[in-house]
């Protein structure tokens, strides 16, 4: 095998082929992928970034090999053309969210709302593992198959059922941020809890279908230690890669990570435990991950997503201000992710908007 920036996959399959190489390729790494004979070894080549003919080359060992796997002449236009084509067909979802869990669309609404089993049992002896209990989660490929927003055959009779991705009006999360709250371990004694956000106030008027709730409500936090969340999420630029993946980005964020991995259960009272950023309380911090960028391409010339993730580097709030997003959507981020130690100011402000003013005045 190779050796080259990119890894190598090599699958167990062996299909047979009319041809030894490929038309021009010979000594390239696209011939490699072929072999030689009459049979070829199936591999696929990861590339990094974005799909643009110089990451893709890179990895397969120049334009010509590249030209050779898309059929086309080696001409960086032509093979763009191509490659963008291909990458968005790589980037239409294949799945509903919901089908992944294998639960139908009221567990999984349930559980994004903070109230299903997965966030309710608490792990006892040898009760409620939660390796057990979602041990469907493992198996689900976020990395190569795009998802899709979460339905589950609802839309039919009860359209933007899962309120949790859809603003008051019905526009998909408008300001592109999707965060999760949790106040809680399910496996306390091994994984105990540790907040990263002071919680400020809560508008519970937007997550009205998750916590059902029809009057005008709200929640003032007294800045207290108790008062403690951990929260994380991610944001997105319109019409990004991340944008297309979001989806995916959720579920490795909510439960790969959050969930099967942490352990984080329990939603703040009043809020969605996951939710469009506008739905969630007002907090001082959010950690922050971010999709990468990845496609593969096989001996075919067929190209696939294949998405990881990192941390943003920095908080949630700093990150979406990094974004090609408007002023104005910016400015209503951070009213919602304050930043450490102005939760007790946001939180006034908050009432004074709403025209009460804090016992403490």
């Amino acid at each position: 095998m190779y050796k080259s920036l990119c890894s190598i996959v090599l699958t167990l399959a062996f299909v047979q082929a009319q041809d030894s190489t490929l038309r021009g390729a010979k000594g390239s790494k696209a011939s490699s992928i072929l072999g030689s004979g009459n049979y070829r070894r199936e591999l696929q080549v990861s590339v990094s970034g974005e799909c643009t003919v110089s990451n893709f080359a890179a990895a397969v060992g120049g334009t010509s090999a590249l030209a050779s796997l898309l059929g086309s002449a080696e001409d960086d236009t032509a093979m763009q053309s191509i490659l963008d084509t291909k990458c968005a067909d790589a980037l239409v979802p294949e799945i509903d969210l919901v089908d992944t869990l294998g639960e139908g669309p009221q567990f999984f609404k349930n559980y994004i709302d903070g109230a299903s089993s997965w966030n309710d049992h608490y792990e006892e002896d040898d009760n409620y593992k939660l390796s057990e209990d979602a041990a469907v989660i493992p198996t689900v490929d976020a990395k190569t198959t795009v998802f899709a927003a979460p339905d589950g055959g609802t839309s039919a009779y009860y359209p933007k059922y899962f309120s949790n991705f859809y603003h008051i009006g019905g526009e998909e999360c408008p300001l592109g941020v999707i965060t999760c709250c949790y106040t809680s371990s399910r496996e306390e004694a091994t994984k105990p809890f540790v907040g990263n956000a002071e919680m400020c106030a809560l508008d519970m008027t937007g997550a009205a279908k998750s916590n059902h709730i029809k009057a005008k409500s709200m929640t003032f936090y007294a800045s207290e230690a108790a008062n403690q969340a951990y929260c994380a999420g991610f944001a997105y630029e319109d019409g990004s890669f991340g944008d297309a993946v979001k989806y995916n980005t959720f579920f490795h964020l909510a439960m790969e990570t959050n969930l099967y991995e942490k352990a984080l259960v329990k939603n703040v009272p009043g809020a969605p435990l996951c939710g469009c950023a506008e739905q969630m309380p007002i907090v001082d911090n959010a950690d922050c991950v971010e999709p990468v960028e990845g496609y593969t391409i096989d001996s075919n010339g067929d190209v696939k997503v294949n998405i990881t993730w990192k941390s943003c580097g920095t908080d949630l709030a700093t990150y979406y201000d990094s974004l090609d997003r408007t002023d104005m959507e910016k400015y209503f981020v951070k009213k919602q992710i304050v930043g450490s130690g102005n939760c007790p100011a946001a939180a006034d402000s908050f009432m004074n908007d709403r025209m009460y003013i804090p016992a403490s005045e």
